[in-house]
């Protein structure tokens, strides 16, 4: 096959790959040992980032007492200056958990006092739950200083292998990128794990 088309979904495809693989890298990458940079989740305690075993369900109430210390040592004023990232099973976990006798839901209640636009939701940024329990990352701009930095050096290489399977008709491509992953102030991140 060939034409515009089938180049652009190709360059469609690469794209997304990449970014999907990249954003995993920056908050779970195991760092230099496996080429790969310290992600910032995976490498909480070598970046002095707080850790929190909240060991209870995840809601509203278990996210505020977080939220609440998080403001407290960050001296942010409004859950709403407070950003979020949290798996998705967090989402419909919280979202399927009605207040008693009415239709809000934990999840409502989140989006209601931190802003749902303040909430990502990623399932190649955090690890798949374990044993029923996830984990989630709190973190705010102070002074609109983003606590974590992402460099790329270049643009992504692109690598054309026309020989390796040749005999079968197809083309390999390898995607690389050149990336790097630092903290400039852990305070303003902190690790929930254990929600349930």
């Amino acid at each position: 096959q060939s034409g515009a088309a089938l180049e652009a979904a190709v360059r469609r495809d690469m794209n997304s790959a990449m970014a999907k693989e990249m954003d995993r890298e920056a908050f779970l990458g195991e760092g230099a040992g496996s080429a790969q940079p310290l992600g910032v989740i995976e490498g909480a305690s070598t970046y002095s980032i707080t850790e929190t075993a909240v060991g209870a369900q995840a809601s509203w109430a278990a996210f505020r007492a977080r939220i609440t210390q998080f403001m407290v040592a960050n001296a942010i004023s409004s859950p709403s200056d407070v950003r979020l990232l949290i798996r998705p099973e967090i989402y419909d976990s919280m979202d399927d958990t009605l207040l008693i006798g009415t239709a809000v839901s934990e999840f409502d209640r989140l989006a209601r006092h931190i802003g749902e636009g303040n909430v990502a939701m990623s399932s190649n940024a955090l690890t798949a739950p374990v044993g029923g329990e996830s984990s989630a990352l709190l973190t705010t701009s102070t002074n609109g200083v983003p606590p974590m930095f992402v460099a790329t050096w270049g643009a992504v290489d692109m690598i054309r292998d026309p020989f390796t399977r040749a005999a079968s008709g197809q083309l390999v491509l390898t995607a690389l990128a050149t990336m790097d992953v630092t903290v400039a102030r852990p305070v303003q991140l902190e690790v929930l794990t254990g929600l349930q």
